[in-house]
């Protein structure tokens, strides 16, 4: 019977959408798939199906039982992935990507996983309920644009006026012509602030010209804070620290420092003055990567000086390539000394050499939150980093995950207190 209801639904929107019948660019293509645990298509974007022929491809679609269980948070996923994968988004093209679902799925981590994809891909995602679903609306709260939806369709109710808003304010919206019906707030802001460095891996793994573009990088990444303008006395704004790592001739056990601070997290007190310094003042510093100590060092002197500390805390990693052989056992214990001590560790991994191990040692978990790997094959996307950075700040906001999360309360007993205290030695920034 539910099946049955979804089929209709779907009747419905599709009819009220002009279908692109054609190789001319104008209305929707309409692609189907059923799911479980897996995804399968029925009718493809290719297609190109004559909407009376559509809709009785749709009527024909036959009800299967399965003991697969639901997990609609990696069939998402693979719609992010794989069936939108060859349609470009556009200024007059909406990307929009539909469930009907009949019933909760325990999958909350991939669900929140695949929201952060579709905000960093521009793919608003529509889940059509015909009951409660509370982890795809707690993922969805990382949307601030209010695009993300979850629609309610109890049985026995009268499903007309939400499929008609759905028509009218997500299907055939129009943004050049913006229909009064459609006029809603945004969702409020989280009143929840943050503390945030950046390790920015200015070693000779980086060629000059991909510096560049990680400066460019970052200058984007702090659009997405909200910068207070009283860094040193305020309780509530986010405050951003910068630091360059790979100073030349660096090595342990010695007096040298294994960063460069570029500015902590009191020095700025807006996002104009911390882009001025990007553009004037960071260069490159071409020595070996020793991101375990870099880390040390930023646990050590940036966030323990700092007066008024957010609850949340957060080390973004820039990484170009693996860490020194004499830097991995740092790397392993001090991500791991920051994860026990509540902070976030986001990573992203460029260019054509990492180690898998070395990356999942570093980045918080679940990695797919907390790992953007780019520049692998193609030129690193970086619109999508940024994007993708939204929402997991966003997600930093809403406490989607927890720091430590649960699974570490066993690894982090084993750390004696020595470790989370800071070693007596504190070192200077690196000065060129």
């Amino acid at each position: 019977q539910e099946f049955e209801r979804m089929k209709e639904l779907m009747s419905s929107l599709v009819r009220g959408v002009r279908i692109r019948e054609s190789s001319c660019p104008v209305g929707a293509r309409i692609a189907v798939l059923t799911y479980t645990s897996h995804a399968r298509h029925l009718i493809r974007f290719s297609d190109a199906y004559k909407k009376n022929k559509l809709l009785r491809e749709i009527e024909a679609i036959p009800y299967e039982r399965s003991s697969d269980s639901r997990e609609i948070g990696k069939v998402m996923r693979f719609i992010s992935r794989n069936v939108f994968k060859r349609t470009l988004p556009g200024a007059h093209t909406r990307r929009i990507a539909t469930f009907f679902s009949s019933g909760q799925s325990a999958d909350a981590q991939t669900i929140a996983a695949a929201a952060m994809e579709f905000s960093a891909l521009d793919i608003i995602p529509v889940v059509i309920a015909f009951s409660n679903v509370p982890s795809i609306k707690r993922a969805f709260a990382i949307d601030d644009t209010g695009t993300f939806q979850v629609i309610m369709v109890p049985s026995g109710t009268d499903y007309a006026p939400a499929l008609e808003r759905l028509q009218r304010c997500t299907f055939c919206y129009d943004v050049c012509k913006p229909d009064p019906f459609c006029d809603q707030a945004k969702p409020p802001p989280a009143e929840s602030y943050m503390d945030a460095a950046f390790l920015l891996d200015s070693s000779r793994h980086v060629g000059s010209a991909d510096f560049e573009d990680i400066r460019h990088f970052l200058g984007a990444l702090l659009d997405h804070f909200e910068i207070t303008p009283e860094p040193e006395t305020s309780v509530t704004g986010d405050r951003v620290a910068l630091l360059s790592h790979a100073p030349p001739n660096f090595l342990p056990n010695t007096q040298k420092s294994p960063v460069r601070s570029e500015f902590n997290l009191t020095t700025y007190n807006s996002k104009r003055l911390m882009k001025r310094h990007l553009e004037e003042s960071v260069q490159q510093l071409n020595g070996d990567a020793f991101i375990g100590h870099a880390l040390q060092w930023t646990l050590d002197n940036i966030f323990l000086n700092t007066p008024n500390m957010r609850r949340n805390k957060v080390i973004f990693v820039i990484s170009a390539g693996e860490t020194s052989h004499l830097d991995r056992e740092t790397l392993k214990k001090e991500s791991l000394r920051a994860k026990c001590q509540g902070y976030a560790l986001f990573v992203f991994s460029l260019g054509l050499t990492w180690n898998d191990k070395e990356l999942e040692d570093l980045a918080s978990y679940p990695l797919d939150h907390h790992l953007v790997q780019l520049g692998r094959i193609h030129k690193p996307d970086h619109r999508y980093s940024v994007k993708f950075v939204k929402s997991f700040v966003n997600s930093i906001r809403r406490a989607i995950n927890k720091y430590p999360p649960l699974n570490f309360k066993m690894k982090c007993s084993r750390l004696s207190s020595t470790d989370l205290k800071p070693p007596p030695q504190q070192w200077r920034s690196f000065v060129p």
